[in-house]
């Protein structure tokens, strides 16, 4: 499930683009509830640095940290919550943070619990944390990316509005036995794009293969700027991405590849004729009868599915027969020919073809929103349709592991996790999928765990 980009409407029908609005709530932390007091304590300290820092080094110094920070960007007040932080814990200000000026000058009339908070800063980093957990009012579980520890992060706020395998490029304080995110830039990005940003950040910090990176590289100010720099980038492409996405015209397609076009071809047939004509039916290969009596309803079905491996046969069509009357449905041109063929080949010299139809359920949609006609609100289904429709979606990803994927050049998974870029493809695979899911009610979404173990990609 997409997201809208930074400078769209907010989906949330607040009138205000998505970054002024549930952009920034999205991955923000919230005043009211754990976490609370250590965040108002935070901001307060981080205000009196800006105030002292204006006065300590002059004016100049607030405009080259935003330019350093956000280059060419146009920000906005949501991107004060990652920046402050770092103009004041991580941005050099005459060879080091304001942070160790304003405690050097002004430490000693400090409260004990503000200069304690304010040297558990000295060892605090920017890094991308990657959301395993939602615990919702309460907090996150959250895995840091680049160093591989998980902390317990107490959120109100953010853990309504996260979800699982978000990523987040943020700070997160350890202090008196809690942990806190204290500055966090305003749109996560989905597991991909942030996989992205994780293997440049690698690269630009020099670190190989599985290795952690070291916490003193990523102390360093140039790196933390060039880690929110690729963050920024990343966003900026998965925004254009989206865009591109809009506007390309939407094509639907059944699981043959075909182009969905809901095809109807009409018959005729004498009356006097009805039970031939269904004993016929009955004949064609994949034949199965639905319904009988008046109208009688038939199916028919090919072995296998070329889009799911797991599925032991496709629906290609459907007949339903009339008094007098015969209609064929199918769901692509292809289909229909195909089964017009084989229907009037059974049914020789009984049928009369009379007309064939075309549905487009794209155009239904263009038509009913050129009207102005509002699309019904997709309503939460009950427990046993949700149900229904995680077991049917369980039963397709059952063959997952052993189907080839374009993502992986052909490869199935179970072969691409042989290699060490394999296994993190296929693994960020997998965090896009839990992803998605996590977007969908509880009763309705897909544990992968097990798909995880059949692959030995257990976390």
């Amino acid at each position: 499930m997409s997201q809208p980009g930074r400078n769209e409407p907010c989906p949330c029908g607040s009138g205000q683009k998505y970054k002024k609005c549930c952009s920034g709530g999205r991955a923000s932390s919230g005043q009211a509830g754990p976490g609370a007091e250590v965040h108002q304590r935070d901001e307060r300290l981080a205000e009196d640095l800006m105030r002292f820092a204006r006065r300590r080094l002059g004016a100049g110094w607030l405009r080259e940290a935003m330019d350093a920070y956000f280059q060419d960007l146009d920000a906005g007040p949501e991107d004060l919550q990652l920046f402050i932080p770092w103009a004041v814990h991580h941005g050099p200000a005459g060879g080091r943070p304001v942070r160790e000026w304003f405690l050097e000058e002004r430490g000693t009339k400090l409260k004990e619990a503000e200069r304690q908070w304010l040297e558990a800063q000295r060892t605090v980093v920017v890094s991308i944390w990657e959301v395993l957990e939602v615990r919702a009012g309460e907090g996150l579980v959250v895995k840091d990316l680049l160093r591989w520890d998980e902390r317990f992060v107490r959120e109100g706020r953010a853990s309504r509005v996260l979800r699982a395998r978000d990523a987040v490029l943020g700070r997160v304080v350890d202090h008196a036995g809690g942990a806190v995110f204290c500055g966090l830039y305003p749109v996560p990005l989905p597991p991909s794009w942030a996989a992205e940003v994780v293997r440049v950040a690698r690269q630009g910090l020099k670190v190989r293969g599985r290795k952690p990176v070291p916490h003193e590289k990523l102390l360093d100010p140039g790196a933390t700027l060039e880690l929110v720099h690729a963050w920024q980038d990343a966003e900026l492409a998965w925004e254009e991405e989206q865009e591109a996405a809009a506007e390309r015209p939407l094509t639907l397609v059944n699981t043959d590849g075909e182009p969905l076009l809901l095809t109807v071809d009409h018959f005729e047939f004498d009356g006097g004729n009805r039970t031939q004509v269904m004993a016929a039916l009955e004949r064609v290969e994949g034949a199965e009868v639905e319904e009988e009596g008046v109208p009688a309803t038939y199916s028919f079905l090919k072995e296998g599915n070329a889009m799911h491996a797991s599925w032991e046969n496709t629906v290609v069509g459907q007949a339903v027969v009339e008094a007098a009357s015969l209609r064929l449905e199918a769901n692509s041109v292809a289909r229909s020919e195909a089964l017009r063929s084989r229907v009037e080949a059974a049914c020789a010299g009984l049928l009369r073809f009379r007309a064939r139809e075309h549905s487009d359920p794209l155009a239904l949609v263009e038509k009913l929103e050129e009207a102005g006609v509002p699309l019904p609100p997709r309503e939460a289904a009950p427990p046993e349709v949700q149900e229904a429709l995680r077991l049917f979606k369980q039963q397709h990803y059952a063959g997952w592991t052993d189907s080839p994927l374009p993502a992986l050049n052909g490869k199935t998974p179970r072969q691409a996790v042989r290699s060490a870029a394999g296994r993190r493809a296929v693994d960020t695979l997998l965090k896009e999928m839990e992803h998605d899911e996590a977007a969908l009610p509880a009763g309705e979404r897909v544990d992968f765990s097990s798909l995880r173990s059949e692959l030995g990609l257990e976390e």
